[in-house]
C-alpha cells in the first residue's frame, strides 16, 4: 500500500468535508437561526445564500419612486403611526410618515404624498415579505410575509396620534411591478372616504408581483 498516497487522500477528504461544513454553517445553519429569532439581521447574515434564495436579501420598491416626483410631502405631521393586524400577529408596527426610504428596513414605508390616516383619500403604506416560513411580526424584513392570508372582511387598526381608526378589507389584487401606483385612489373623491392600502411583494419570498389590500374605515 502506497501510505504516502493513502495519508494525502485522507488529508484531502478531510479538507473537503471541512470546507463544506463550514459553507454549511456560515451560509445555510447560522442565517437560518438568525433569519428566525432575530428582530432585525445583520447584512452578512442577509447576503448568504440562505439570504438570496428565502428573499433576505436588500431590495427596494424602485417602481414606487417612478411616480415620486409627483407627491407633495405633507408638513406638520407627526413622524409615525401604528399599525396592528390581529389576524397576522402584528401589534403597534412603526411606519414611518412621508417616507423617503424604498427599502424600509426598521419600520413600514408610507408613501410620501399619499393621504394620511383618517383623512379623505388613500393612505399607501408598504413593507416587505419573505417565505411565510421565516415570519417574524416584528422583524421588518419579514412583517408582511403573511399578507396574502387577510381576505375581504378582515380588520386592522392604525393607531395616527393616539387615535385608533378602524378599517376593514374590501379588495386585494395582484398587479406586476409597473402598474402599481402608489397615489391612485380606489374610491371616487367625492365619496369623502378614508382608505387604506397595504402593499408587499408576491409571492412573499419573490419579486415577481405586487400584493395590495385595499381597505376603508369603518370607525
Amino acid at each position: 500500500m502506497n501510505l504516502g498516497f493513502y495519508f494525502k487522500s485522507k488529508i484531502l477528504s478531510g479538507t473537503l468535508m471541512a470546507l463544506g461544513f463550514m459553507i454549511l454553517s456560515t451560509q445555510v445553519a447560522i442565517p437560518l437561526v438568525f433569519f428566525k429569532t432575530q428582530n432585525e439581521v445583520a447584512e452578512p447574515m442577509r447576503q448568504s445564500v440562505l439570504g438570496y434564495a428565502t428573499g433576505f436579501d436588500d431590495f427596494s420598491f424602485n417602481e414606487l419612486g417612478q411616480v415620486s416626483s409627483g407627491s407633495t410631502e405633507k408638513t406638520n405631521t407627526s413622524k409615525n403611526f401604528y399599525l396592528s393586524i390581529p389576524k397576522l400577529g402584528i401589534k403597534n408596527a412603526l411606519v414611518e410618515t412621508n417616507s423617503k426610504d424604498l427599502n424600509p428596513q426598521t419600520s413600514l414605508g408610507h408613501y410620501n404624498g399619499s393621504a394620511l390616516p383618517g383623512e379623505r383619500g388613500n393612505t399607501f403604506i408598504y413593507g416587505h415579505s419573505v417565505l411565510p416560513w421565516f415570519f417574524n411580526p416584528k422583524n421588518y424584513l419579514t412583517i408582511f410575509s403573511t399578507l396574502d392570508k387577510l381576505n375581504v372582511g378582515d380588520e386592522f387598526s392604525i393607531n395616527m396620534n393616539n387615535k385608533l381608526l378602524s378599517y376593514r378589507v374590501e379588495s386585494k389584487e395582484i398587479l406586476p411591478p409597473d402598474k402599481v401606483n402608489p397615489l391612485f385612489e380606489f374610491k371616487p373623491k367625492y365619496l369623502n372616504e378614508s382608505t387604506v392600502t397595504l402593499m408587499t411583494c408576491y409571492p412573499a419570498g419573490t419579486r415577481a408581483k405586487r400584493l395590495l389590500l385595499n381597505a376603508v374605515l369603518i370607525t
